[in-house]
């Protein structure tokens, strides 16, 4: 009788525990789909349009709802809503994976509009604006909040984002809306908004965004950990040491490729071994052609013998084995220039009209027969970056401590590519960017893959933050105090560097830049002044030396600012 009651009592525990699962499960179905709507609106050319909800399924296994959304009107295009709700830090994190897929080429631009409650109920806004500084939006003036803008039709809101991040706060609570860096995200009113034009339309087979909502985010600090944390999780921080780097240098084969020795050993003779560390030397223009860069892309292996249009003089990858360790012997760290933007000389034997993304660009010595941008909506033509990293990294990573994408900023906000070759070439670049930053850290975790965004007021406005998947910046805005700002957020757990070609006839630039920025010293060498510190008089290299004194004192630490530090130095002719 005893054995009989325990065995009805274990049924009955086995059969609770089935119904409050199946009840746990319905009840988190529910939860799930309370959080999208029956219609998503979009805009199909002129019209507007509801897509209703065709479709929804709650997977038990993953925990995630799906939703699946369609119109008569446009029976061949369809939206997928994939969600899921998590924790993070006891912080509850909401995730959308919007997939957009069409049979057919859209023949009319497309704009979706995504709902969101915490765009609609606010007593006001913490927006990281595009110029570095933080911004309370307290109320709207029309529907509009702010725009990020990169891939799709980017268009500017009068508040501009520096990332895809705008903190909702109610009665004290705070919601921070996130995107991914890699298409433009409109925020509005009650919803976040993009557009694919047609000359494009859906160019991946099915285009994929994400949205994300944290609870209990009420600051800027906390705003860009959890942006790290979620939409970047799968992008590692750079490494550590860039935060102890106080002095970087470019040398652009200066004196005959001589200058690099003779600066290396001026170096040594005023600085003590343990600071060298905190000193990072650039090795530009070692290549032979801009565009080609000394790879053979039938053999996919750089040249082992070239002559070097820079200096006039015959280079191997033995020489600059050599140039390398001169400078790791001596304690300094070394970084590689790795391309111009896509960049490329129209001098080159393969060169096809058909390769243009837009004329004009950086026309050096190392340029022949002028210069043009690749475009890299061409397969051939990202190859070509994947193959020669693969060959450069391979060559000098395990000597070198990381490479610098130099221009990135050639490719700004919406370029649609060419008729003969259509594609969002910001997301193209900055993809590859990741792609690139990761098969490095493949070879060694701990190098280094900077771009150089140059986003600033002017000419470079429109730039997306390529370095929000990279290590971080060097830029060539010739450390312009106009343009710090501009990368704090993209850099805002990296760092933010700049070369200053006349870093002797504005030096003023870079003392700014240190005590406004936290950005370290720099000299050049080979371009600009053309004198590097074994040409400095002595009083040149002492102003160097004591600057670097004081920055050396400190790591790395960017923050977002409220007001912008005022300048008052001479300005840039």
């Amino acid at each position: 009788m005893l054995k009989s009651n325990v065995r009805h009592a274990a049924i009955l525990i086995v059969f609770t525990l089935s119904f409050l699962n199946v009840l746990g499960n319905s009840l988190r179905h529910d939860q799930y789909s309370s959080l999208l709507p029956d219609t998503l609106h979009i805009q199909y050319g002129k019209d507007r349009i509801g897509l209703a909800k065709i479709s929804r399924n709650f997977d038990t296994q993953s925990q995630k709802s799906s939703s699946s959304y369609g119109a008569k009107r446009i029976p061949d295009l369809k939206i997928d809503v994939i969600s899921e709700v998590s924790y993070l830090h006891s912080h509850k994190v909401t995730t959308y994976e919007i997939q957009i897929s069409s049979a057919k080429k859209l023949e009319e631009d497309l704009s979706v509009w995504f709902p969101l409650k915490a765009l609609e109920n606010f007593d006001h806004l913490v927006l990281p604006l595009k110029n570095g500084t933080i911004y309370d939006k307290k109320e709207l003036s029309d529907n509009k909040i702010a725009s990020y803008r990169c891939a799709g039709i980017p268009e500017k809101y009068i508040d501009d984002l520096a990332i895809p991040m705008v903190i909702s706060l109610n009665g004290g609570k705070g919601i921070a809306v996130y995107t991914d860096p890699y298409f433009t995200s409109l925020y509005e009113s009650g919803a976040i908004k993009w557009s694919y034009p047609k000359k494009v339309g859906l160019e991946d087979k099915t285009e994929k965004r994400i949205i994300i909502q944290v609870n209990g985010v009420d600051d800027i600090e906390s705003g860009m950990d959890f942006y790290y944390q979620t939409v970047l999780k799968d992008v590692p921080p750079g490494p550590d040491w860039i935060k102890d780097i106080a002095m970087i240098s470019y040398d652009y084969m200066s004196d005959k490729g001589r200058g690099w020795y003779n600066d290396i050993d001026t170096l040594t003779k005023i600085t003590v071994p343990k600071d060298r560390q905190k000193i990072a030397l650039c090795l530009h223009g070692w290549y032979d052609i801009v565009g080609r860069y000394c790879f053979d892309e039938k053999t996919g292996k750089l040249d082992k013998k070239w002559n070097n249009r820079i200096s006039g003089i015959d280079l191997s990858l033995e020489d600059l084995h050599d140039r390398i360790s001169y400078a790791r012997k001596r304690g300094f760290r070394v970084l590689m220039y790795f391309a111009d933007g896509v960049l490329s000389s129209k001098g080159l034997p393969d060169f096809k009209e058909e390769d243009v993304l837009e004329e004009g660009g950086w026309n050096g010595p190392d340029v022949v027969g002028g210069p043009y941008h690749r475009n890299i909506a061409s397969k051939r033509h990202a190859d070509f970056y994947r193959n020669y990293a693969s060959a450069l990294f391979t060559e000098f990573g395990p000597e070198v401590d990381g490479f610098v994408w130099d221009e990135t900023f050639y490719i700004q906000a919406g370029n649609l590519g060419t008729a003969r070759f259509p594609g969002y070439i910001d997301r193209i670049q900055m993809r590859l960017i990741k792609e690139l930053t990761a098969l490095l850290h493949t070879i060694d975790p701990e190098k280094a893959f900077f771009t150089s965004d140059c986003i600033g007021p002017d000419w470079s406005k429109d730039v997306p933050p390529y370095a929000l998947v990279g290590d971080g910046t060097y830029q060539d805005s010739h450390a312009n105090p106009h343009f710090w700002s501009y990368g704090i957020f993209p850099n805002y757990r990296n760092t933010l560097w700049s070369c200053n070609w006349d870093a002797l006839k504005y030096f003023e630039f870079t003392v700014f830049g240190v005590y406004a920025y936290n950005t370290p010293v720099v000299f050049t060498n080979g371009w600009g002044d053309n004198r590097g510190f074994s040409e400095m008089t002595l009083k040149e290299r002492r102003d160097f030396i004591q600057l670097f004194d004081y920055r050396k004192q400190f790591r790395t630490k960017l923050n977002a600012l409220h007001h912008l530090p005022l300048y008052y130095g001479p300005e840039e002719k």
